[in-house]
Parts: structure tokens; C-alpha cells; sequence
């Protein structure tokens, strides 16, 4: 890994992961401010009477009645997926691609640094920079949770959920780091990058729209993201991590060895 490439993309992508980041701390804070554990049906109650397609659209099917599936409910639906795709399109798409459309990776390729290790400090970025976007989500969900409503949140289970949820989101940003690689042109990648992970988004809400349709679950990977199942099924948490590790690595490495093979016209 090159260490003054990695500290470059910081510099370049930290306004766009601050943004974010400061996106999700008004949805983390909103939603522990609205939970009021004497109310939670009260709760419920609210939301049943929004319109059941747009409820279920936006992964609300039931906010639960205790602050761990509550939050689950409220954030892990649509929030926490939405907003790290945003990420990871910007991110994933001027890592590689960009650099290649703008002629800036041939100084890159110029100095004493191999594509495989261009290749592998921009993947090293992206991953580890989702994985510090859900350590700061997490945190601030754990403190504001402890701190306005100690001992309601089943912390344990709720890591568990924060960890799952990284792994779908660094799988799915391995398909746009995968398109970075392939395509030359930014605009072919940010296409491909942006419109599969989106897709899988659009899926995920139709899916959930009723049971006449729920066959579209089948081509999002957000599926895995089954918050009922991660909170109370530790098999089921083992084997779709386990599979989601191994896609990870499959793409990201796949991305790797296309970009240090293809011919580049810098």
C-alpha cells in the first residue's frame, strides 16, 4: 500500500465523507430524540396510518417496541443504505476511473509504485473508509442511546447489526470499485458503479411492496440485510457474513487484476 496515495484520497474525499457523515448524525439523533419507550406503540401506531406501500417501500414495516429494533426499523431499512451508496458511487468511481480519464494516472504510474499497489491502496481507501463512516454511525448511536436511554439498547445485538450492515456495504461498494477498474471512461463507471447498487436499492422497495412481487428480493443484496433475522438468528448472521467476506474479496481482487492487465491509454 502506498501511504502518500491513501493520504491523498483522504484529502481529496473528505468533504464528501463529512457530509455524510454530518447527514447521518441529524437522521441518528432525530430518530433516538422521537423514541419514547412509554409510546412505542403510540409509535407504531403513527406510521400505520401513512399510506402501506410507501411504509413498507422505505423498509418502516415495524419500528418495534424496544429501542434495539426500533432503531433497526427506523435506520437499517433505507437510511443507512441510501446515504453510504451516495459514498461509495462519489468515492469508488475517482479512486480509479477518474484518474485514468484525466491522465493523472500516469504520474501515479510514473513513480516507483506498481499497479497492483495503485490498485490495492485505492481498495485498502475505499473499504476502510466505509468501515470509519459506520464506526462513527455506531458510536454515536451506542452514546446517545446510553445517555438518554440507559440500558434500553441490547448492545451487543446491536454491533452485530452495525457489522452486518458493513459487510453488505463494502460488498456493494466492491461493484463499483470493480466498474472504476474496468472502465476507462468516468462516465461508463459512475454508469455501472452507480446504476447496480441503485438497482439493488429500487429491488429492495418493490420487494417489499407486497408479496406479488416479492421475487425482486432475490436480485438485491440489500436483502441480506434481514434485520429480524441478524438480531435473532446467529446462523443465519455466520452464513451471510461469511458470504459476504468472500464476495469482497472476489471483487475487490477482481478489480486489482483487471486494472494492473488492461491496457490504458495514459
Amino acid at each position: 500500500m502506498n501511504k502518500t496515495l491513501f493520504k491523498s484520497n483522504i484529502k481529496s474525499n473528505w468533504g464528501v465523507f463529512a457530509f455524510i457523515v454530518g447527514m447521518l448524525m441529524i437522521y441518528v439523533s432525530t430518530s433516538i430524540s422521537m423514541f419514547d419507550p412509554e409510546s412505542a406503540d403510540a409509535m407504531d401506531a403513527m406510521f400505520a396510518m401513512l399510506p402501506e406501500g410507501m411504509i413498507k417501500a422505505f423498509g418502516f414495516i415495524s419500528l418495534g417496541t424496544d429501542l434495539t429494533t426500533y432503531l433497526a426499523g427506523y435506520l437499517y431499512g433505507f437510511i443507512l443504505i441510501v446515504f453510504p451508496i451516495i459514498y461509495t458511487i462519489i468515492v469508488a468511481n475517482n479512486l480509479v476511473a477518474r484518474h485514468v480519464d484525466r491522465g493523472s494516472m500516469a504520474y501515479l504510474l510514473a513513480t516507483p509504485n506498481t499497479r497492483v499497489r495503485v490498485g490495492t491502496t485505492q481498495a485498502v481507501y475505499l473499504v476502510g473508509s466505509i468501515a470509519a463512516l459506520m464506526i462513527i454511525v455506531t458510536s454515536a448511536l451506542v452514546g446517545m442511546s446510553e445517555a438518554m436511554f440507559a440500558g434500553h439498547l441490547e448492545i451487543g445485538k446491536f454491533l452485530v447489526l452495525n457489522l452486518v450492515t458493513l459487510l453488505v456495504l463494502i460488498t456493494v461498494a466492491g461493484i463499483s470499485f470493480l466498474a472504476s477498474c474496468i472502465f476507462s471512461d468516468a462516465k461508463l463507471s459512475l454508469a455501472f458503479g452507480a446504476g447496480i447498487p441503485i438497482a439493488f436499492v429500487m429491488f429492495k422497495m418493490v420487494a417489499d411492496l407486497s408479496e406479488k412481487v416479492e421475487f425482486f428480493k432475490y436480485f438485491s443484496l440489500y436483502t441480506l440485510l434481514d434485520t429480524d433475522k441478524i438480531l435473532n438468528d446467529s446462523s443465519y448472521v455466520l452464513t451471510i457474513s461469511l458470504i459476504l467476506v468472500v464476495a469482497s474479496v472476489v471483487l475487490y481482487s477482481l478489480g486489482v487484476s483487471i486494472f494492473n492487465k488492461k491496457s490504458l491509454a495514459i
